[in-house]
């Protein structure tokens, strides 16, 4: 049961996003969206609706909540600066 939480830009649905946790190796939460190309690029400001509307849903390992809307932004991929610039030569640090 993965969720499908919605990503906006302006209010319009840009994406979907499967994953969200906190990474104690950088900080923050992070959160995995499938967007449309043109709000892809790194550093484009998004919204990421966490949660489900009215309160949830009957799934029952989904507890009664509030959906929210926190702002978000994009990030390239690796997220971690060390793993985009220091790694081993790879398809991670590899522009071309």
């Amino acid at each position: 049961m993965h969720p499908f939480d919605r990503v906006t830009v302006d209010g319009k649905l840009a994406g979907l996003s499967t994953w969200i946790g906190y990474s104690a190796n950088e900080g923050k939460m992070l959160t995995l969206a499938m967007l449309d190309e043109r709000h892809a690029v790194p550093g484009t400001e998004v919204n990421f609706v966490w949660g489900e509307p009215d309160g949830g849903t009957s799934k029952p390992t989904v507890e009664r909540h509030k959906q929210v809307e926190i702002k978000a932004v994009v990030s390239p991929l690796p997220y971690s600066n060390v793993a985009r610039t220091a790694y081993a030569q790879s398809w991670r640090n590899n522009a071309g």
